[in-house]
């Protein structure tokens, strides 16, 4: 069996983006260590597959630079077909994102949840998560783009580890609890 791990940055009071959807407050100087990638290249290099949101799609690809996810099988999910893609290796999905996510999990696949708010939350509510990578940056915004959109999920986690960064950066990585 499969696993899908919600790999994001959050901010203290629980947004992944400010009320535009812009994730600014991730690139503030304070919170920059130079050489730090807080483990991303190697969680990166162990999925499979990547599974995103049209909106945060839109917002990677317009990032300087390359597709930042290229050799990897990425998936866009979206209600248009016809969108565009930065890369041939990506595939649009438009039918059931739970149905996709179950298959693939069933093909043993690791899958990366990238986000955004409606996808985590989607996911969540069908119990799809297994792990959580949570980056906590040491900021409020007040409001904005919460973790997971409203949903009727409910989940116990446990605490497979915490790393704290000399800039006030915390990763904490949380497995589903069982349901026993």
């Amino acid at each position: 069996m499969g696993q899908t791990i919600l790999y994001t940055a959050v901010s203290i009071d629980g947004y992944i983006a400010d009320s535009s959807g812009n994730i600014d407050f991730l690139d503030h100087p304070q919170f920059q260590i130079p050489e730090e990638d807080y483990g991303y290249n190697d969680f990166l290099k162990s999925v499979d597959t990547i599974i995103m949101g049209y909106r945060t799609y839109l917002q990677i690809i317009n990032f300087e630079g390359e597709f930042p996810y290229k050799g990897k099988h990425t998936i866009v999910l979206s209600r248009d077909e016809n969108i565009t893609v930065a890369d041939e290796e990506i595939e649009v999905f438009t039918d059931s994102s739970i149905t996709l996510l179950r298959d693939l999990k069933q093909k043993g696949k690791k899958i990366w949840i990238v986000g955004g708010g409606a996808t985590n939350a989607r996911f969540h509510s069908a119990e799809l998560i297994d792990e959580m990578i949570l980056t906590i940056i040491p900021t409020t915004l007040g409001k904005g783009i919460p973790l997971f959109r409203d949903n009727e999920g409910k989940s116990n986690w446990t605490t497979k580890n915490v790393t704290s960064y000399p800039n006030g950066l915390i990763q904490v990585h949380l497995a589903k609890a069982s349901s026993t």
